[in-house]
Formats: C-alpha cells, structure tokens, sequence
C-alpha cells in the first residue's frame, strides 16, 4: 500500500522569457525527474503565459504549465524540492486529486439546524381604526413566525 501511486496536479509558473524549446526541453527533464521517482506523467495542458497577480522575482509574466501525474505519496517532498531548486521555476504548487473511486461516494445530508429564538425580539403590532372606531391588532411578529415555521415545516 505504501507504493501506491496517487494523482496529483502540478501547477508550474515558469519564468516568462523561456523560448519554445526551452519550455520542451524543461516539459523532458520534468519527465524524467517523475520516471525516477517511480511516478509517470498523465498529461501536460497546454502552456500559457500570462500576467501574475504581483511581481515574482521582479517579472510581471509567467509562463503556466498544469499537468497530471502519478507519484507516490512519501515522494513528493522530494519532487517539490527539485522543483524549488530549479531556477526556471518561479512558483509551483502540487495538490491531490481524488479518484473517481472517491468522489462517487454520496455526501451525507446536512440537516437543517432551527436557529434559537431570542427573548428579547420584541413584538410588533400594527393596529388599525376600524369603521365602528374599535382598534384592532392586525400582525404580531411571533404569530408570523409561527405560521412561517408551519409552512416550512420546522
């Protein structure tokens, strides 16, 4: 069980001024440096350059690469730090994918929580003139929530 190969994403940002073969030439090396720890790539997306929420490194661009790869849990660590050690690599982050396997399982059903009631909520009532001049109580604020609790069927 401890040779079990998970999923992971990898999201790359690289730096903005590598040139196509470069960016192939780094997508190799990345390959290699998987197959020797044990894992394999899934798939590379297809790279982007784009503008970076703040300056890395004092560079407004970077160059995304997103792929899937397969590599046992205990090798990360080690992937992550030969990442950092590379130069090109401004930014990177590798984070777990479920398994389909994982991800069919049924949630649990939150049930509703009755929120408590204060004992301090004042009651409003709004009294109208009738004809005969007689006041009457038209709406209470707990006869409210009470029919409103009914129709919800709290």
């Amino acid at each position: 069980m401890e040779n079990e190969l998970k999923q992971y994403e990898l999201i790359c940002i690289l730096n903005s001024h590598l040139e196509e073969a470069e960016l192939d030439f780094f997508r190799q090396g990345l390959e290699k440096s998987i197959n020797q720890l044990g894992g394999q790539i899934i798939h590379f997306k297809e790279a982007e350059k784009k503008n970076l929420a703040y300056p890395i490194n004092k560079q407004n661009q970077g160059i995304y690469l997103i792929s899937h790869i397969k590599l046992a849990p205990e090798k990360i660590s080690d992937f992550s730090k030969e990442l950092k050690s590379n130069n090109q690599v401004l930014r990177h982050i590798i984070s777990y994918l479920e398994s389909s396997e994982e991800t069919e399982k049924p949630r649990p059903i939150k049930k509703l929580i009755r929120a408590k009631k204060f004992s301090f909520v004042p009651t409003i009532v709004k009294t109208v003139k009738t004809s005969e001049g007689k006041k009457e109580d038209k709406l209470k604020l707990e006869e409210i929530d009470k029919k409103l609790d009914e129709l919800v069927g709290l």
